[in-house]
């Protein structure tokens, strides 16, 4: 549901009165009422139709400023042609048109700041605050003009307009008519506020297309770019539905990369299982070949190495994983290391269990680089430091990087 509100000039704080229609999301009225903000019904967002005459709009050829800047000096750019001093002017800026100008609208800050607290005080959801004069149909070419036969506003190319003086049926408004001696269009285009409105005698040479068609901001369509004077310091926080169109390109990307990343990381776990599965089999298939095949294979490697060891036990040669080959390999490997003492060593089932101490930050790591050079798989189970002295509980095992 959306919430239309109409703030005539008249309208001064939380306790003037306002009209309101409450609209579907297919632009049907649904209610509507007289009354003030605090008892609107509340919805998914209310816009603010301003009245033209709270509205000054004007094009101005705007030097080159950086955005940050900007707001601190459109009210500068207009500062001629205000009634008021500069700081108590909101200016926002709108379409750049084809000659090199922009437009921008001023109004009141002191009016949009209480309008805008009234609004947050009833809790209502505004989103946007529309001039009414750019809510009128435009056509290429023609000048928009609604009457309700004594005044009204008009609106032109690029959400330019604004109020009309007081006219009548056979006398122009004075603005109306500077304007048109200004540029005149190639044609203006009637609307009417009241239902017994007529076709005016005005007299001028540029045509009046009078069709009847009754202008209502109720029912008059505001697309995305319509103006909205919450702009600078006073715009709407932004929300998720309206970020959406300018989130959803780089998110569309990153969900494809991710996706890409996802298909390209399991093909090289199934290729990498492939070969593991591969591997195993080939194994599996050496040590039945050389055990039998009624050999329960459980770990191939592992009971290789056993039936490997056995059969050179009972052949009388040492194994890598026996006590003296350990040792001898681990006694060579750590010869030189820095303060190396050998407290105990302890052997049991293809392992060496070893205390010993070392001197040097880097200890460690330089035992790990030696052990490993050496053939031999090495696990610290505990580590002990008093100064500059390492105490440490080592288990050696055969099968380490060569």
């Amino acid at each position: 549901m959306k919430l239309r509100i109409y703030i005539t000039s008249q309208w001064q704080d939380a306790a003037s009165d306002c009209i309101w229609v409450l609209l579907d999301d297919e632009g049907q009225q649904r209610e509507s009422g007289n009354g003030t903000l605090a008892s609107m019904p509340h919805a998914d967002q209310a816009i603010a139709i301003v009245a033209s005459d709270r509205v000054l709009a004007t094009a101005v050829a705007l030097p080159k400023l950086k955005r940050n800047k900007l707001e601190t000096a459109l009210p500068f750019v207009l500062e001629d042609g205000l009634l008021d001093d500069v700081s108590e002017v909101h200016v926002t800026p709108g379409t750049k048109l084809a000659d090199g100008r922009t437009v921008l609208y001023a109004m009141d800050k002191g009016w949009l700041s209480r309008f805008l607290a009234a609004c947050s005080a009833a809790k209502l959801r505004l989103r946007r605050v529309v001039p009414e004069f750019c809510l009128l149909p435009q056509r290429s070419g023609e000048w928009s003009v609604a009457w309700d036969g004594t005044q009204g506003f008009m609106a032109m190319a690029g959400h330019l307009g604004g109020a009309l003086d007081k006219g009548s049926d056979t006398r122009m408004p004075a603005l109306l008519q500077l304007r048109l001696q200004q540029t005149p269009p190639a044609a203006l285009r009637l609307f009417t506020l009241g239902s017994e409105v007529e076709a005016p005698s005005w007299g001028i040479k540029v045509p009046v297309l009078f069709e009847r068609q009754h202008f209502d901001w109720r029912k008059a369509e505001i697309t995305a770019d319509t103006p909205n004077l919450l702009w600078g310091k006073f715009a709407a926080p932004p929300r998720i539905g309206e970020l959406w169109p300018v989130l959803r390109p780089a998110l569309m990307v990153l969900l494809l990369l991710f996706c890409v990343e996802a298909l390209l990381t399991n093909l090289e776990w199934a290729v990498l299982a492939h070969e593991k599965r591969q591997l195993s089999n080939a194994m599996t298939d050496t040590f039945r070949e050389t055990f039998g095949t009624d050999a329960v294979v459980v770990d191939a490697p592992l009971q290789m190495r056993r039936n490997v060891a056995r059969l050179r036990h009972a052949a009388g040669v040492a194994d890598e994983a026996d006590f003296l080959p350990l040792l001898e390999k681990f006694s060579v490997a750590t010869d030189d290391l820095p303060g190396r003492v050998l407290n105990t060593v302890r052997y049991d089932g293809g392992k060496l269990d070893v205390q010993m101490r070392l001197t040097g930050a880097n200890a460690v790591d330089i035992l790990r680089e030696r052990v490993a050079g050496a053939g031999l798989s090495l696990q610290v189970t505990d580590t002990q430091t008093a100064g500059s002295v390492l105490s440490l509980q080592l288990r050696i095992s055969a099968g380490g990087a060569r």
